[in-house]
């Protein structure tokens, strides 16, 4: 069921761009201002000149991250554990204050006088701290995360490591596929309109 409904998100997606590419050529057509052709020379010098720049966004590693993070928490069993033994529960223990210890040098990094993550005056948001807030998080859980599999033993080796990030970016593919369609019809749009 949500196969189908992705699958006709994703059609409904490619018609709207197919839609846009037709609809900028005919208002270019009865020369209506501000308008520019996807069909045009320069709007196909546009198209596949710039099209790795439209796609290089900060938002397209934030979800390969979180994709990696999702599938190394996934493998870890960090939070479906099979049974409660004695060396789960340690496990689970040492691996909440390996996130608390992270969580505490962030915030250290971020509430300290003059502070490194901070502005430059001195605020929280827009900071580098802001930027980085997915980042982190993702590298935090993924700590975590492998902690506790390898002190839970449902991690073996740093193989099963990279096996499980691997694993998030397989599952995560349908989305970036959907970043892709979503990111083109929308400089597409800022192309034909501005």
């Amino acid at each position: 069921m949500i196969k189908k409904l992705f699958t006709r998100l994703l059609l409904l997606l490619v018609l709207s761009e197919m839609l846009l590419v037709l609809i900028s050529w005919l208002l270019s057509a009865t020369q209506t201002d501000g308008v520019r052709s996807l069909l045009s020379s320069e709007g196909i010098r546009w198209g596949l000149g710039h099209f790795s720049s439209m796609m290089l966004k900060p938002q397209l590693i934030w979800l390969l991250l979180i994709a990696m993070a999702g599938g190394c928490m996934w493998h870890s069993c960090i939070f479906r554990p099979s049974h409660v033994s004695f060396r789960r529960q340690f496990a689970l223990r040492l691996a909440v204050s390996v996130f608390a210890f992270q969580i505490f040098i962030v915030v250290l990094l971020i509430a300290i006088p003059q502070a490194v993550l901070l502005s430059a005056t001195g605020t929280l948001w827009p900071s580098p701290f802001s930027r980085a807030l997915v980042p982190l998080a993702a590298f935090i859980t993924i700590n975590t995360s492998v902690c506790y599999g390898f002190l839970s033993q449902t991690f073996a080796s740093m193989s099963d490591v990279f096996d499980s990030l691997k694993w998030g970016l397989t599952k995560s593919a349908s989305l970036l596929l959907l970043y892709f369609l979503v990111v083109l019809i929308y400089e597409s749009y800022r192309y034909v309109f501005t």
